[in-house]
């Protein structure tokens, strides 16, 4: 959930915060063996780096391998994705937060880590490397091993002073800020038939409610109801005012008249944007400590910074649980979490994504955009990982198997 970082505790932080400037390791291979049962991993980096393996079992088999933000460089790979051998079927790259960055590995059937560990340069291979062996596994034993990790060093250290140091007055609900884009003045980008995007986006936007609202789970708050026009730093600011859990901003895509580009994508707050987010924030009162010792601006610095952070992981951890969600409606872009400045994603406390539902510049995209058939079933896919997120952030608040449209996600 979001936290209230405050001065007391943040102060000793600081050192710990010089983390986040060191330079990014090269991420330069990714190789596998296999023997039947086991498959091993191993990713080639230029400098030594430590990193966690985990499995996930639903909505299917995967392994996820994080590590400290870095730089994809793989030859042939430009996209950060490729086919994998044994029990991987394919992997993606994500250099998706401010300091992690992760490789998601889509596994054939159902496995277990059974060991990780790193190597140093040898006479064989002259890169560091990161090691992690998989096997298959029966269903119950996976389920039973599988699920994010407890968060450690920085973040962890990040949570528990949070918590010692601030109760967050209860909600009965999170609230959800669902943004529908464009309006009024701004249509948006129009398809080949004459459909407008600020119309899509308002019908999506309206059924992404009922069926959140239908949950009895969340308050729901729609940045506009018609065919409004808002700025975005209205937007912004409805999501800030509301204390917002989660903000989801709805677009459809659109490319050149020769392209053949189609399908969804989702964006989250690029090192850019994050650059203006703190500058934004930090001109915002709702930073200015009131106590606050000599070093005021430098100690403001870091709470922005702080929290910035913490927003940044978890809009990506959002992200990269709705994609797969998506793809099960539609086809999805190659690469599809992208990162920009976007000034909707710019609030510096709220996770924050803006799901681009595909091209109104394709045909079939069209065409699907505009079936309120289809939007029910993407709708549908985001109210699941929407609860399969919040589940996640508090295990014991997980919802109740829902049926028919609404089953359980990522």
């Amino acid at each position: 959930m979001k936290r209230q970082f405050f001065m007391g505790w943040v102060v000793a932080l600081l050192s710990a915060a010089t983390a986040l400037a060191q330079a990014a390791p090269e991420v330069r291979a990714v190789r596998f063996g296999d023997n039947g049962e086991t498959t091993r991993i191993v990713i080639e980096t230029a400098s030594a780096i430590e990193f966690n393996a985990f499995t996930l079992s639903d909505p299917s088999a995967r392994l996820v391998m994080e590590m400290p933000r870095s730089v994809w460089s793989v030859a042939g790979l430009a996209t950060g994705e490729g086919r994998g051998h044994g029990i991987v079927d394919t992997f993606r790259f994500f250099d998706s937060s401010g300091d992690m960055s992760r490789l998601v590995f889509e596994l054939s059937g159902t496995a277990t880590v059974v060991e990780q560990f790193t190597l140093p340069p040898d006479a064989d291979v002259a890169n560091h490397r990161l090691v992690v062996d998989v096997r298959r596994s029966e269903e119950s034993e996976m389920q039973a091993a599988s699920g994010f990790p407890e968060p450690t060093g920085l973040s962890a250290l990040i949570t528990n002073r949070a918590d010692a140091s601030y109760a967050e007055p209860e909600r009965e609900r999170q609230v959800i800020v669902v943004d529908a884009g464009h309006g009024g003045r701004d249509p948006g980008t129009s398809g080949r038939t004459g459909s407008r995007e600020a119309t899509i986006t308002l019908a999506a936007a309206q059924e992404l409610r009922r069926q959140l609202e239908a949950t009895g789970r969340y308050e729901v708050i729609l940045t506009r109801n018609d065919d409004t026009y808002l700025t975005l730093e209205q937007r912004v600011r409805i999501a800030s005012a509301a204390r917002a859990d989660l903000f989801i901003s709805l677009h459809a895509d659109a490319a050149g008249p020769s392209s053949t580009a189609r399908g969804a994508s989702v964006y989250t707050l690029s090192d850019h944007g994050a650059g203006r987010a703190r500058t934004r924030a930090l001109q915002s009162t709702d930073w200015i400590l009131e106590n606050a010792p000599p070093r005021r601006a430098e100690v403001n610095n870091i709470l922005v910074s702080l929290a910035l952070r913490e927003k940044r992981n978890q809009s990506a951890v959002f992200a990269e649980m709705l994609l797969p969600a998506l793809e099960t409606v539609g086809p999805i872009v190659a690469n599809p979490h992208r990162q920009r400045g976007f000034y909707v994603l710019l609030d510096s406390q709220t996770p924050a994504v803006l799901v681009e539902m595909g091209f109104l510049t394709n045909s079939q995209d069209e065409a699907n955009l505009g079936s309120a058939s289809y939007r029910r079933r993407l709708m549908t896919q985001i109210t699941e990982t929407v609860d399969a997120y919040f589940a996640r952030l508090d295990p014991s608040d997980s919802p109740p198997e829902r049926h028919a449209e609404l089953s359980p996600a990522p």
